[in-house]
């Protein structure tokens, strides 16, 4: 058995070339496993740290009227902007400094290798498969996924030490060519090619 996951497009996922404009971005379905209220509650604790922090959540789903109240209660109604369903995940990416999963339950997230490709530093749950492109300390950190207070601590740590959060992106992108279309393809070629001798 061989597991190969689908290539991201380098050209298309590139990072930005002006400054972000949005502090931390999540991508995913609104929807309990993905936890995006642990990404609220972790935001709250950021702008005490960060004033002026901002985020964006990118996707939709059943929680997404419950999410915007919680948004409201925790008085981020200004601090956070619920885009819905897009096909602009690209240039979401290109406007975001760090990219946030909150999960409590992953494979090899599609959005993480999205982001990171894009060059963003990489907060994520330690769970599942995250870890095979996540290097904690390296290009993300890895945290409780069930700890607002975790995902705040480290996110603040990026967001007030610009030249590290730099260093991050640059071992992100570099983490994410490994799943660059062309080097997908090689390995598929790989695995398909018939082993020397065994003829066509």
């Amino acid at each position: 058995i061989h597991v190969v996951s689908g290539g991201i497009d380098a050209d298309k996922f590139q990072p930005a070339a002006e400054p972000p404009v949005v502090d931390l971005v999540l991508i995913g379905r609104l929807v309990p496993i993905k936890r995006v209220d642990t990404f609220l509650h972790a935001l709250r604790l950021v702008t005490a740290r960060v004033p002026g922090a901002t985020a964006a959540i990118v996707g939709d789903g059943l929680l997404r009227p419950n999410l915007e109240e919680l948004a409201r209660e925790l008085g981020l109604a200004d601090r956070v902007t619920f885009v819905g369903a897009t096909g602009d995940v690209d240039a979401w990416l290109k406007r975001s400094r760090i990219f946030v999963l909150t999960s409590e339950s992953e494979g090899l997230s599609l959005a993480l290798m999205e982001a990171m490709m894009a060059g963003l530093p990489a907060v994520v749950s330690r769970v599942g498969d995250l870890a095979d492109l996540v290097a904690d300390g390296v290009n993300g950190f890895l945290v409780d996924p069930h700890s607002p207070a975790a995902f705040a601590e480290r996110i603040a740590e990026l967001l007030r030490d610009e030249s590290r959060r730099q260093a991050f992106s640059n071992a992100a992108r570099d983490a994410a060519m490994t799943y660059e279309t062309a080097n997908t393809t090689r390995r598929w070629e790989a695995i398909l090619s018939p082993a020397e001798g065994e003829g066509g």
